[in-house]
């Protein structure tokens, strides 16, 4: 078998750095300035807030650790101390410090309304944002028990997401049952989907420097552009809000050669700010889980064959601010990566993709700015450029021995977003404007013996653009709109060997309200109108002969509604949406059955599809160290196609996460974690539907928070089990699921 042919000696270093000794005990003559900061409406402990001391000649500081802790050692003397956090007020104290004493000073910090990434959003989570559509955010300290190496990682924590790696080894995010290549996925507001195929394997973005990820779902605002009919997601990195310097370092081992190590540094000095992260994760083929009856390509009993990985990241950003309100930034985000795909378990050997990625390579470099024109109007943009890179090599069989064809991807992107804000007497108006260029470059190498075969080229270019108009108002103080109108556009000057295609337009509508029924209940609808382009791969690809080229697909276009009922208290809240999405020409797959093709398949173009379905989430406070959580979806995913009525492709009925976190005294934390999900349909080779096994899986973590130690530490020694039961989860046939892993680390 294939073995990985990269190592980075980065880890030994790493690892090295993680282990730093304890530093020495402090000075008699030094006090101790200590506390925890809580958020005011939750409850929860606030991660990651910047604590900045200054005052008699000193300057210092340093951020709240996963049970929202922090302590300073400060000679004798009077300071000013600032907490500050994304998405909270500021806090300042005057504290005296005596020498050879420690203060104890908690507090609770109250959530602002603020700008991420072109998104107002109010912080918060399960949507507790003050906006007509669902609107849904996961904080610092959720994203840090979740122990995520990957962006992929954090999906338990969104009501009605699941993830799926599938036959081609990505990873994929789906929001509430929509279609393939719906979603649209920001990293701090450029776009990471590759236009080629119109999506990217989140598996491959780093989650280490994600200080948030916002999630928009049901009608979707005209500042994301073409392509999002099924929602969007952005992840924003990790900044400091004030003057110091941080540094996180993280160690980790575990079960089926798992090994991880970490860096990350932040500061902020004057008017600017930086973040510079470096990562390096692998692991061997991932344990298969218990009754994983897979009747074909799985010569071993214990791990999931060909699923090996090594994955290098690195993420640098400098901010700048000016004096008059104007900012802007740079980001570089570069990812690395040589992994395996694991070969359908259901498929016969001569229909199985037996694959691997030797080179998964993308970088994009990011541009973005906000400045202020005059008192009510603001102008914000984003600008990006991309180069991806993927190689794939098929092999004859099971193997991974015998190299039989290699194809070649290239991709070069540029993109832009722009976004208008003026202010009116009741509201705010907003003009978007979006637009990328794309070119795919597609070189397939040939290896078979005896084949007079030549490598072949092909070229493809794309352009989409979008431009739209939005208005926000308060028309009573309990009674907030939003009305929109978009077009969105695109065409293909290079098409490669097949004929031109003509430009597509589409319009869009947005239209929502939301009512305040009293200071504890809410209630929200919207409706709307959007399209989502075939994209070049679903035209022109044929994935190293599994597909045949579709080049008349049309584009795919969805009314969307859904209608919402919230409550928040001090300690718990509830809410509820039911959701409607009606699509025409829904893209779907089939299979031949006989004549040349026999055993390809090729996208078409079905009458339509109907998602109805109810969202429920649901939080409780019980006490200060008790947290429980959860959210439950259902959904009727069905296809409409010859006037006859089925059932969609891997579109889960039902999906349910709940969580309890309970922190223990002296710094002890546990951490139970459940997910179900059932009503599992795949096709099968003779695209007939059958139904997957329901699964349970459980997730336990126990933690020890190093801020109890003394001495100055900051940090936590974790264990973790993940899929506790080693039950088999499928999402799509012949593609378990990982079973049990253990893990272990610590995070100083």
């Amino acid at each position: 078998m294939h073995r990985p042919r990269v190592r980075c000696v980065v880890v030994g270093a790493m690892l090295l750095a993680a282990s730093v000794a304890a530093p020495a005990s402090w000075a008699q003559s030094t006090g101790v300035l200590r506390g925890r900061v809580l958020h005011a409406s939750t409850g929860d402990p606030a991660v990651r807030v910047n604590v900045h001391v200054q005052g008699d000649g000193v300057q210092t500081g340093t951020v709240t650790d996963a049970r929202g802790r922090y302590r300073i050692a400060l000679p004798p003397g009077t300071y000013r101390v600032v907490w500050s956090g994304v998405s909270l007020r500021p806090a300042v104290r005057e504290v005296t410090i005596a020498g050879g004493e420690t203060q104890t000073l908690d507090l609770t910090l109250t959530v602002r309304s603020y700008d991420l990434n072109e998104i107002v959003v109010e912080g918060g989570r399960f949507g507790r944002s003050k906006t007509t559509t669902t609107l849904q955010t996961v904080e610092a300290a959720a994203i840090q028990r979740q122990d995520a190496a990957d962006v992929s990682e954090l999906a338990p924590l969104l009501p009605a997401t699941h993830v799926q790696t599938n036959s081609r080894g990505q990873t994929i995010l789906y929001f509430r049952n929509a279609g393939d290549r719906q979603v649209g996925q920001f990293f701090d507001g450029a776009l990471l989907n590759i236009p080629w195929d119109n999506r990217v394997d989140i598996s491959m973005i780093p989650a280490g420097v994600v200080e948030e990820v916002t999630v928009a779902k049901g009608v979707p605002s005209v500042r994301y552009g073409a392509n999002v009919l099924g929602g969007a997601i952005n992840f924003e990195s990790r900044t400091l809000a004030e003057p110091g310097r941080t540094t996180d370092l993280r160690s980790e081992v575990g079960t089926a050669g798992h090994r991880r190590a970490a860096v990350t540094h932040l500061g902020r000095t004057g008017s600017w700010d930086y973040t510079a992260a470096v990562q390096y994760a692998e692991r061997g083929d991932l344990p298969l889980p218990q009754d994983a009856d897979l009747e074909f390509n799985q010569p071993e009993s214990e791990r999931r064959v060909n699923t090996d990985r090594q994955i290098v990241n690195g993420f640098a950003r400098a901010g700048y601010r000016f004096d008059g309100g104007a900012e802007v930034g740079v980001s570089l985000l570069h990812v690395e990566a040589e992994q395996g795909v694991a070969p359908e378990g259901n498929a016969v050997p001569d229909q199985t993709r037996y694959w691997r990625y030797p080179t998964w390579r993308k970088s994009v470099v990011m541009a973005s700015a906000q400045v202020p024109v005059g008192s009510k109007t603001s102008l914000r943009g984003a600008a990006w450029g991309s180069r991806f890179a993927q190689d794939i090599d098929q092999y004859q069989d099971i193997a991974y021995e015998t190299l039989t064809e290699t194809q070649e991807d290239r991709d070069l992107t540029g993109g832009v977003r722009l976004i208008g804000t003026q202010d009116l007497s009741l509201g705010t108006l907003t003009l978007a404007v979006n637009g990328l260029t794309t070119r795919h470059h597609q070189t397939n190498i040939p290896f078979a013996s005896g084949s007079a075969r030549e490598d072949s080229v092909s070229i493809y270019r794309q352009h989409i653009y979008s431009t739209g108009l939005e208005v926000e108002a308060q028309i009573h103080p309990r009674v907030q709109i939003r009305a929109g109108a978009s077009i969105d556009g695109t065409a293909t000057p290079e098409t490669g060997p097949f004929p031109d295609r003509d430009p597509f337009a589409a319009w869009g509508l947005t239209s929502g309200v939301r009512v305040d029924l009293s200071d504890r209940w809410s209630a929200r609808a919207a409706a709307g109108r959007k399209s989502r382009f075939p994209t070049m791969r679903e035209l022109f690809g044929a994935a190293l002969g599994k597909f045949v080229p579709a080049p008349n697909l049309q584009p795919v276009t969805a009314w969307i509604g859904e209608t919402g009922l919230e409550h928040r208290a001090q300690t718990w809240s509830v809410g509820a949406t039911a959701f409607l999405n009606r699509v025409y020409d829904t893209i779907d797959k089939r299979t031949f059955q006989s004549g040349p093709n026999a055993g390809k398949e090729q996208r078409v173009n079905l009458d339509g599809a109907r998602i109805v379905g109810v969202e429920v989430t649901a939080r409780w406070q019980a006490t200060p160290g008790l947290l429980v959580d959860g959210h439950v979806t259902w959904s009727r995913p069905r296809s409409f196609a010859g006037g006859d009525t089925q059932k969609l492709d891997e579109k889960p009925a039902w999906l349910a996460t709940g969580s309890a976190t309970y922190d223990l005294p002296l710094g002890l934390s546990l951490m139970g974690q459940a997910r179900y999900l059932g009503g599992v349909y795949a096709r099968n080779e003779q695209n007939v539907f059958e139904e997957l096994p329901e699964s349970l899986v459980v997730d336990a973590r126990v933690g020890y928070d190093l801020a109890a130690l003394p001495d100055g530490w900051n940090g936590e020694v974790f264990a973790r089990v993940d899929n506790l039961t080693d039950d088999a989860k499928f999402v799509g046939l012949g593609l378990p699921g990982p079973g049990r892993r253990v893990r272990a680390g610590v995070t100083l």
